[in-house]
């Protein structure tokens, strides 16, 4: 179940660009102000600069996706770059030299999340510390010893509180949060309902190794993406039962959690294969549907299978081995978003708990125990209601080939150059 956000938990977004008030004229058509109350303008360059590694976390419920978007501002990178104007950190958007390790769409939460740009330092004797080019020498020679700025407390303390930052490190100018990582581990939790473990267990473990996915991943139209290459490697791939509410036995309403380590993932395709593992987990398909799908010779098309629910789908880290990163922490920070996050999990218990009151009291009736207590747990998962007849993946309609998209583009293409 997905409870939304406290009203007024989150701050007001802060306006990317200061707006300046209207001053009246003096006469002579010149505007004027009190010099007491002229803005002063943050010189940059007396400062000099570093590029660091941000880890942070956020809740995905609570945004319409991590990337920046035409059409609100209610994104994780939105608050992000906020935070990074309004504490002098950045002078410009698109001048910070910005990169992020995992694409999250929208409902999808993430842990150890890693974005990299270029910021404001205090430290002129950190490592990767550079001037700016525009730097008078006079300027550099003479700026005073400082400690680094306290990059978490500055930002933390204007971001959204579901939004945190854990940690920082120094990296250099040429390192990129997504070409730099060699790992990425989703986690995704269901409830156990029906389903059968080790069905789902066999099913995983052939994902396993490098493969072609383009049968477990959303391939639209988008030119870049339909001539990128499909293949990735998964490293493992767990599932879970997490400990039992009951010590004497296990429960439909207990959760299993699903790991899976892979170099990198296609769009949705963490969603698409728990799709495909619920529906062998209740006993609609055989795990051999997973090496079917795999097989891209033998099935170029994509069956029409719908995405699993987005809210249970966190990004839970990036790795980073060859990167030696030297994380620095704050405790101060740490204890505070410890704090908000013990809150949030107590709010979220405690009205689960109701919820389950009220699940209890409802089948201890006479009406009550003749329902399926497994329905709604499963539709959750799905995101859909369960169909009266279920129809298997080899007799579905499939969507056109890869092959065949990259022919419409090509044709769409020479009509619009015709026209």
């Amino acid at each position: 179940m997905v409870f939304p956000a406290k009203p007024g938990s989150q701050k007001r977004p802060h306006e990317e660009f200061e707006q300046h008030k209207e001053v009246a004229s003096n006469g002579n058509g010149k505007a004027s102000e009190p010099a007491s109350k002229r803005k002063r303008i943050f010189n940059f360059d007396a400062h000099p600069r570093r590029k660091i590694a941000l880890q942070f976390l956020y809740h995905g419920w609570d945004f319409e996706g991590l990337v920046q978007q035409s059409t609100t501002e209610n994104t994780v990178e939105r608050h992000l770059m906020d935070a990074l104007m309004k504490t002098k950190l950045i002078s410009d958007v698109k001048d910070c030299d910005f990169s992020r390790c995992g694409r999250t769409d929208r409902g999808v939460s993430a842990f150890k999340q890693v974005a990299a740009l270029v910021v404001r330092s205090a430290d002129p004797s950190g490592k990767f510390v550079f001037w700016p080019e525009s730097t008078d020498q006079t300027v550099i020679d003479s700026y005073p010893k400082k400690e680094e700025l306290s990059y978490l407390k500055m930002l933390n303390g204007v971001l959204p509180k579901n939004i945190s930052i854990i940690a920082w490190a120094p990296v250099p100018r040429d390192f990129s949060a997504r070409h730099a990582c060699n790992m990425r581990i989703y986690k995704y939790s269901m409830p156990r309902a029906n389903l059968n473990v080790e069905r789902m267990r066999r099913a995983g473990a052939l994902l396993v190794g490098i493969h072609d996915f383009r049968n477990f991943c959303q391939v639209d139209m988008n030119e870049k993406r339909l001539n990128m290459s499909f293949v990735r490697e998964i490293f493992e791939v767990t599932l879970e039962a997490l400990p039992a509410r009951s010590l004497n036995c296990t429960s439909s309403k207990d959760l299993l959690e699903l790991t899976i380590k892979g170099s990198g993932f296609l769009w949705h395709m963490i969603r698409y294969i728990v799709t495909v593992l619920h529906e062998i987990g209740q006993g609609n398909e055989e795990p051999e549907l997973v090496t079917d799908l795999l097989d891209v010779e033998k099935n170029p098309s994509r069956p029409h299978y719908t995405l699993s629910v987005a809210t249970p789908l966190c990004l839970h880290d990036c790795r980073f081995d060859s990167s030696n990163l030297e994380w620095v922490y704050d405790e101060y920070a740490l204890k505070k978003t410890m704090t908000t996050l013990q809150c949030d999990w107590a709010d979220l218990q405690t009205r689960a708990r109701i919820v389950e009151n009220m699940l209890n009291g409802l089948a201890d009736t006479p009406v009550g125990s003749q329902v399926d207590l497994d329905k709604g747990l499963l539709e959750f998962t799905q995101d859909r209601p369960i169909p009266a007849r279920y129809i298997k993946f080899s007799e579905r309609k499939t969507c056109d080939s890869l092959e065949q998209k990259r022919e419409k583009l090509e044709k769409k293409k020479l009509e619009n150059n015709h026209a």
